[in-house]
C-alpha cells in the first residue's frame, strides 16, 4: 500500500477540490474555442477575432493558455492580409511554447499534482512545426526571402528533433521521480521526420535566389518526404510533375497555397491502469486525437475566369498530427498514472484519518473524496482550433497587370462546395507573389 501522511492526504484532498471548482473554468475556454473557431470556419475572421479578443480581456484565456491565444490570432490574423502582425503572434506561440517546456522540464513531477488543463498549455508537435509554415508563407507576402526560407527549414527541423527533445523530457521526469511508483518515463515514437511542404518551399525559394543545384537537392529531399508520408494511412500526397516546376524560376512569379479541412479533434479518453503497487486499478483520462475529414476532394485554380489550374497535396497535417501525438502521448500517460497514484494515496489517508473520529464519518468523507478525485481528472483537451488539415499547392506564371484568381474546392461527387476569388497585381519583373485561400470544412 502506499504510505502518506494524514496531513499530506488533506493537502492533497484540498488540491482536488481546487481543481474540481476550476473545472468550470476549463469548460468555458472549451466553450469559446469552439466559437471563435466557429466563426474563422464561417469566413468570419473579425469576429472570431473579436471573440479571441473577448476570451482573453474576460480571463478566460489566462496566463497558461497563451500559447493558444497567439496561435488562433496568428492563423486570424494570416487570412486577413495582417502579415506583420500574424508573424509577431506566431512568434510569440513559439517563445511561449519554448518557455513553458523548459520551465516544465525543470520543474519535474511536482507540476503533475494539478489537472493537466491548469499547467501551462505548451503546445503539441505539430502545432510547434507548423506555426513555421504559417510564417515562412506570411515572410513571403512580405518579399523576405530569407526569413521565409529559415521558416521553411524550421519545420522539417523541428519534426526530425522531436522524439529526442521529448526523450530528453522523459529523462528528466524519471529523474526527478522520487516517488518510488513504477512509472515509466519514456516518449513514443514517430514515423514522420521530415516534412514535404519545407522541402518544396525551401526548393523554390533556393530557386528564385539563383542557387539551383541547392534547389535540385531540395527537390530531391522533397520526393523522398512524400515517399515516407505515403505510410500514413491512406495518405493522399503524391509526387507530381507540377512539383517540379519550382526548379525552374523563369517559369512561374505566383504560389497558390489552398488550405482545407481542420486539424484532428482532442476528445477526452478514459483508461484504466491496473493493478499498480499493490493497489486497485485506476481510472484515468487522457487526450485522444479524432479525424475530421474534410468535404474537399480537389481543388483548382480558375485565372482570370479562362484557364483551369489544378492543385495538389503538399501536406497532410491532420495525418502528421495524429502520428507526432504519439511522441508525446507516454509522458501524458505517465504524468496522470502517477498525479493518480498520489490522489489516492490522499483519499486513503483522509478518509482514515475520519474514521478514526467516526466510522460513519469515515464513510461519508471517503464517498466524497472518491467523488472529488474522479470528477476533477480531466483529459487536456486545448487544442489550436483554426489550423488547417491539408495543404495544397502549385505555382504559375502570370503577364504583368491585374488578375483575378478564384479557388474552387470540389466534392468527392465533383460538386463546386465553395469558392473564393481574390485579386492579385503582377508588376514587372515579378519574381514571386504568394496568394492563400482557406475552406474550413
Amino acid at each position: 500500500m502506499i504510505s502518506i501522511s494524514k496531513a499530506s492526504g488533506r493537502v492533497i484532498l484540498l488540491v482536488l477540490y481546487s481543481t474540481l471548482l476550476t473545472a468550470c473554468a476549463s469548460q468555458q475556454l472549451m466553450t469559446g474555442q469552439k466559437q471563435m473557431g466557429a466563426s474563422f470556419q464561417s469566413g468570419n475572421y473579425q469576429q472570431a477575432a473579436s471573440i479571441a479578443d473577448s476570451l482573453k480581456q474576460n480571463d478566460v484565456y489566462k496566463a497558461k493558455d497563451r500559447v493558444l491565444y497567439s496561435l488562433e490570432m496568428g492563423t486570424i490574423q494570416f487570412f486577413q492580409n495582417n502579415y506583420k502582425k500574424s508573424i509577431e503572434e506566431f512568434t510569440n506561440a513559439e517563445e511561449y511554447i519554448d518557455q513553458f517546456f523548459a520551465k516544465s522540464a525543470s520543474t519535474g513531477i511536482k507540476a503533475f499534482l494539478t489537472n493537466d488543463t491548469q499547467l501551462n498549455y505548451d503546445g503539441e508537435v505539430y502545432e510547434d512545426v507548423y506555426l513555421n509554415g504559417f510564417k515562412s508563407l506570411a515572410y513571403l507576402e512580405m518579399d523576405d526571402y530569407l526569413a521565409a526560407f529559415v521558416e521553411a527549414r524550421r519545420i522539417a527541423q523541428k519534426l526530425d528533433q522531436a522524439e529526442s527533445k521529448y526523450a530528453g523530457y522523459a529523462n528528466s521526469m524519471q529523474e526527478s521521480d522520487t516517488t518510488d511508483h513504477e512509472i515509466e518515463w519514456n516518449a513514443g515514437t514517430s514515423s514522420i521526420h521530415d516534412s514535404p511542404l519545407s522541402h518544396y518551399l525551401a526548393s523554390m525559394l533556393y530557386a528564385k535566389s539563383g542557387a539551383p543545384d541547392d534547389a535540385r537537392i531540395e527537390l530531391e529531399n522533397l520526393q523522398s518526404a512524400i515517399e515516407r508520408h505515403q505510410a500514413l494511412p491512406n495518405s493522399q500526397v503524391e509526387f507530381v510533375p507540377a512539383f517540379k516546376k519550382v526548379q525552374n524560376p523563369d517559369n512561374f512569379n505566383v504560389l497558390l497555397t489552398a488550405f482545407c479541412g481542420k486539424a484532428p479533434e482532442k476528445r477526452s479518453n478514459n483508461i484504466k491502469i491496473e493493478d499498480i503497487n499493490d493497489s486497485p486499478g485506476l481510472k484515468i483520462a487522457i487526450p485522444k486525437l479524432v479525424m475530421r475529414p474534410s468535404k474537399v476532394a480537389r481543388v483548382e485554380a480558375t485565372i482570370d475566369e479562362e484557364k483551369s489550374v489544378s492543385m495538389f497535396i503538399i501536406e497532410e497535417m491532420d495525418k502528421v498530427a495524429q502520428e507526432t501525438f504519439q511522441i508525446k502521448k507516454p509522458i501524458i500517460v505517465a504524468r496522470a498514472t502517477l498525479r493518480g497514484i498520489l490522489k489516492s494515496a490522499g483519499e486513503e489517508a483522509i478518509t482514515d484519518a475520519a474514521e478514526d473520529q467516526d466510522e460513519d464519518l469515515g464513510k461519508v468523507v471517503g464517498f466524497l473524496a472518491e467523488n472529488i478525485r474522479e470528477a476533477s481528472e480531466q483529459a487536456d483537451l486545448r487544442g489550436w482550433q483554426t489550423m488547417p488539415g491539408k495543404v495544397y499547392t502549385n505555382v504559375i506564371k502570370l503577364p504583368p497587370g491585374e488578375h483575378e484568381i478564384t479557388f474552387e474546392y470540389y466534392s468527392a461527387e465533383g460538386q463546386v462546395i465553395h469558392s473564393e476569388k481574390i485579386p492579385i497585381t503582377i508588376t514587372e519583373n515579378e519574381r514571386l507573389e504568394p496568394l492563400s485561400s482557406i475552406y474550413s470544412n
